[in-house]
């Protein structure tokens, strides 16, 4: 992988994944807390698909291709099994 596009994927999941967590942990709450945790469960989506993408690209294949990480753990398990097209250059 790129090593400009690894950082971008480090980056993007790690936030993602983190901000996915602390609103987990938030949304618990049944007071107003619980909706700031929802939101940032939301918020988590955005940069974690983007590392998901940079992922994708950095393994050479199209970015769009990256768009399964919407759905999380598995879109990522998923990017993790395609073949590294840039192995074989």
């Amino acid at each position: 992988m790129l090593s400009e596009k690894q950082t971008k994927t480090n980056i993007g999941v790690a936030s993602g994944f983190v901000l996915f967590v602390i609103g987990f942990v938030l949304s618990r709450n049944d007071d107003p807390v619980g909706s700031v945790g929802f939101l940032l469960i939301l918020l988590s989506v955005g940069p974690f698909t983007w590392g998901c993408m940079n992922y994708a690209e950095g393994k050479g294949h199209s970015k769009w291709v990256g768009l399964v990480g919407i759905a999380g753990i598995i879109g990522l398990i998923v990017l993790i099994l395609l073949p590294d097209q840039h192995k074989n250059e």
